[in-house]
């Protein structure tokens, strides 16, 4: 009998099955299985910035942004329209550990950038690259060392916070697919 049932609930799961398949919109599918890769900016497109103004950070842990410029124009997919033209404004974060006494350097670490599309969508960005400041260790130790007890006055010497000159270009990445109008 149990046999009998499964057999019964089979035959009714590839009807439903085959009825489901030829009644869908098939065209619809289609579509949306071939999607047109000449309005795509892929994940992982590299993106080249450049910085607009020099900066250079306080002597405090800090977080901000960095006005810069998309350096190239940005492709689709297959290569065929522009995305992202060439000047257009985008926004790097980042984050700036302080500089510290006994000639420790500061730290700046440029972590997410944003610009946008021809068609205004908002595209995040991956970019990884720190820069350090020149540090004084090297002057601390030796001050310490000839002009001991009065050289650990030195201790007080801070190392300095590192600078992103004018024109400066960084690599990004696009975090994600997107379809642009």
């Amino acid at each position: 009998m149990r046999n009998k049932v499964n057999l019964w609930q089979s035959m009714i799961s590839c009807v439903l099955i085959l009825s489901l398949l030829l009644c869908a919109p098939t065209e619809a599918m289609a579509k949306s299985s071939s999607i047109d890769r000449s309005y795509v900016l892929e994940n992982g497109t590299q993106i080249l910035l450049r910085v607009d103004e020099r900066f250079k950070a306080d002597s405090k842990a800090d977080t901000g942004t960095i006005h810069s410029i998309v350096e190239t124009d940005v492709y689709s997919a297959d290569g065929s329209k522009v995305l992202i033209k060439a000047g257009t404004p985008a926004h790097i974060e980042f984050s700036a550990e302080s500089n510290g006494a006994w000639g420790k350097a500061g730290k700046i670490c440029l972590t997410h950038a944003t610009t946008k599309t021809i068609d205004n969508k908002r595209v995040s960005l991956r970019l990884s690259s720190c820069k350090n400041g020149g540090s004084k260790l090297g002057g601390v130790i030796v001050l310490s060392v000839l002009l001991f007890p009065l050289g650990l006055i030195s201790g007080c010497m801070k190392g300095s916070m590192p600078e992103i000159q004018q024109g400066a270009t960084f690599n990004a990445t696009v975090m994600q697919d997107i379809a642009v109008e």
